[in-house]
């Protein structure tokens, strides 16, 4: 029984310590579609109740959370352990229940008093690197800021850094920025003729998903990189980055594929389109051909405006 003891503490012991990290969600080794995240400070509710005295308070650092803050837990089968969009429900995220998301007529709105006063993309890296409000950045080895040609006429904006990502500091260097540079090959671009960056400039601990307060937090600095950055064209990549962007509770196949014009809060409709992402390419490779479609669409539209501007 002692030993049973043992080993629960330590179990609570390592909840703690997650929760203390900033990694607030349970992850699986097999990521599974359509499924409700488990939250570490619910199961942590549930394995240490408060007035437990099987339970030590030097493990659990202070009071443990009260039964009756806990939800039931999930079937755990059911867990997805991916990147979960928190557009999922725009009345729980600040970000989004404060501005205008429907497209392609809508509009969305960059607010934000600090950020209005930065004028240039140097000061922009500059104030993210000084976020501390952020639990993000204090969990990351560095902060993943852009890449490429911050003049181009194309941004390309992925979902968050990875473990290449976190460790150089630069966005898409893992295998799924070796493919996305592929993949801009195929239609004549590199990194010298895109901007690159990410929704989320720092990489989540354990590849978790961000919290609706961490985004609500970074959501307006990257409408903000994007009115500084002045693209003509802006690609997202991924579900996640898609969906926050395009305010929809559509997954990527049915937002991809199909142009929309998007006002990042500077009066300005950028056309926007929506891909999937190179890492999923990596795990689905038969879907390679959608991402090439829509490669096909970018190239058609870039050298449409570009054929209009050696007329004109």
């Amino acid at each position: 029984m002692l030993a049973q003891n043992d080993d629960r503490n330590e179990l609570i012991a390592i909840l703690a310590w997650q929760l203390d990290m900033g990694i607030d969600e349970a992850l699986l080794d097999h990521p599974q579609a359509d499924a409700v995240p488990l939250r570490l400070d619910q199961l942590l509710a549930v394995a240490a109740p408060a007035g437990d005295t099987g339970v030590s308070q030097t493990v659990m650092g202070g009071a443990a959370p009260h039964p009756s803050d806990a939800v039931k837990m999930p079937n755990p089968a059911s867990v997805n352990s991916g990147l979960v969009n928190p557009a999922a429900n725009p009345a729980a995220n600040p970000a989004l229940a404060n501005s205008e998301a429907v497209h392609p007529e809508g509009k969305i709105n960059a607010d934000g008093a600090a950020l209005a006063g930065i004028t240039s993309l140097a000061d922009l890296q500059s104030g993210l690197a000084k976020l501390d409000d952020c639990p993000l950045k204090h969990t990351a080895s560095n902060l993943c800021f852009a890449d490429g040609n911050p003049g181009a006429r194309l941004m390309i904006i992925g979902e968050a850094p990875g473990r290449d990502e976190d460790r150089m500091g630069v966005p898409f260097v893992g295998a799924d920025g070796q493919l996305l540079d592929k993949m801009i090959a195929s239609i004549g671009l590199d990194r010298a003729s895109v901007y690159l960056t990410n929704l989320l400039p720092w990489r989540p601990p354990g590849n978790r998903s961000p919290t609706d307060e961490e985004t609500a937090m970074l959501l307006p600095w990257l409408f903000r990189h994007v009115q500084l950055a002045k693209p003509e064209f802006v690609l997202l990549l991924g579900g996640a980055a898609a969906k926050l962007v395009l305010g929809s509770h559509d997954g990527i196949m049915k937002l991809r594929g199909r142009w929309r014009d998007v006002d990042f809060g500077d009066g300005v409709a950028r056309p926007v389109l929506a891909s999937l992402h190179p890492a999923y390419l990596l795990r689905s490779p038969a879907q390679k051909r959608l991402a090439f479609e829509d490669l096909l669409l970018l190239t058609k539209r870039l050298g449409a405006v570009q054929s209009n501007d050696e007329t004109g």
